[in-house]
């Protein structure tokens, strides 16, 4: 058995929810933009990301965030990927195959109409 019991069904619906918070969006106006990152780079670097900035067509202050953006989508999605030794795999997946047990207030968000149907009604 590992030695911290695996909830897994707890991290599904924790990445679940996280994935959701994350989807990324149309570039929202800079009046709804309320914070700054400040890097400092050498000049031969500014003038690098310039340049692929221009390739794509776009400004270098999208360009940096959209590339940091995607850069920390890929650490993040690292993270559900992991290795372990055989015993331990096998329990893992032991742990997987085992019913799911009821978690009473997930059952009760869940019987509860979605933010997601609502939109749908709306349109």
């Amino acid at each position: 058995m590992l030695k911290y019991e695996l909830d897994v069904w707890t991290l599904c619906v924790q990445y679940g929810i996280f994935l959701l918070s994350i989807r990324r969006e149309q570039p929202m106006p800079l009046s709804y933009k309320d914070d700054r990152i400040h890097v400092r780079v050498k000049k031969s670097e500014k003038e690098f990301l310039n340049y692929a900035a221009e390739q794509r067509k776009v400004d270098l202050s999208v360009f940096v965030r959209d590339s940091a953006l995607k850069e920390a989508e890929e650490v993040m999605a690292e993270k559900v990927h992991f290795s372990l030794p055989d015993k331990q795999w096998k329990a893992f997946c032991a742990a997987l195959d085992k019913p799911a047990r009821e978690i009473p207030k997930l059952k009760k968000l869940f019987a509860k109409p979605s933010i997601f149907d609502e939109r749908k009604a709306a349109s």
